[in-house]
């Protein structure tokens, strides 16, 4: 997500995780949101499943005192294995490899970009 701060100073890229749940089969809207994240949808168990990892990396950024926009791919991969959470740790690995493709540093990239580069690749 990309910030402009006012008085037009340079842009700041703000790391978030967006998670989508698509599999709820009830008419229940749940809706999370914490510093690093917004979580949208999901039956209640699969909220639970995103809710409980995005609490875990937020508690492990904390004991390191590092935000998400500050940790480098390889550092999310690592946080990710020991979260337990092997979706985000492919996330992190596309991330490195996509980065290290482009020939861009992290911060130089769009947030569409960075986006498309964390994506799962279709075959």
């Amino acid at each position: 997500m990309k910030m402009q701060p006012d008085g037009g100073g340079p842009r700041k890229l703000r790391a978030a995780i967006i998670g989508f749940g698509l599999d709820s089969q009830d008419n229940e809207q749940r809706l999370s949101t914490g510093e690093t994240c917004l979580l949208v949808g999901g039956s209640a168990e699969t909220h639970a499943e995103m809710l409980e990892t995005i609490l875990r990396l937020e508690s492990e950024l904390d004991r390191l005192g590092q935000d998400l926009a500050d940790v480098t791919p390889n550092e999310l991969a690592d946080i990710a294995w020991r979260i337990d959470s092997p979706e985000l740790h492919d996330i992190a690995v596309r991330l490195k490899t996509g980065l290290r493709s482009s020939g861009r540093a992290f911060h130089d990239h769009s947030a569409e970009e960075l986006t498309n580069l964390s994506a799962p690749i279709d075959l």
